[in-house]
């Protein structure tokens, strides 16, 4: 004997819209330029402990072998060093930044050669 069997309800998707605006909310305050610069901070006396700077992710879409380089990289020294792995990223990323002129140069030779 065979029963019918009832169908699931669809599952409740009610929130997802509401998650999705949010995200892409902050997405576009993340890349929006202020009106108006930020006034400078006053300055602190050396005894005040400093502010962490303020933190941020971001996604690039790059060759894996880069990205995979890069995670060995942080990996490494993180190990060696037991600094976080954020300042670790943020060094590199500097560093890598330093070069910026090179690089756009070399690429330059590549795309125009």
């Amino acid at each position: 004997m065979s029963a019918a069997r009832k169908k699931p309800a669809p599952p409740d998707m009610g929130g997802v819209a509401d998650d999705w605006n949010r995200l892409a909310t902050m997405r576009q305050q993340e890349h929006a330029t202020p009106a108006e610069p930020a006034p400078a901070a006053p300055a602190q006396p050396a005894s005040a402990p400093q502010a962490e700077p303020e933190k941020t992710r971001r996604s690039w879409y790059v060759d894996k072998a880069a990205a995979e380089a890069f995670q060995a990289a942080v990996d490494d020294i993180h190990h060696a060093t037991r600094a976080p792995k954020h300042e670790v990223a943020s060094r590199l990323l500097r560093a890598a930044a330093e070069h910026a002129d090179g690089v756009s140069d070399a690429i330059k030779h590549e795309y125009h050669a």
